[in-house]
């Protein structure tokens, strides 16, 4: 990888540590279709952190809101 994308990822992975930390994840298994290392691929890891984001934010609506039917 070149210097860019080394940086690239190294924000990806600090925003990510930073939505799993917000969130309150504990743990975390996830694979990629192709055997690859999620965590290697800058824009892998912006969706895990999109898909942990939005899991967090649709959680907590519901607890404010209550169930909704």
């Amino acid at each position: 990888m070149t210097p860019a994308q080394l940086a690239d990822l190294a924000a990806a992975r600090t925003e990510f540590l930073r939505v799993a930390e917000e969130s309150g994840l504990k743990s975390l298994h996830a694979c990629s279709r192709d055997g690859s290392h999620w965590q290697d691929d800058p824009e892998s890891v912006r969706a895990m952190t999109a898909l942990i984001k939005d899991a967090h934010d649709t959680a907590e609506t519901t607890s404010e809101d209550g169930p909704h039917q």
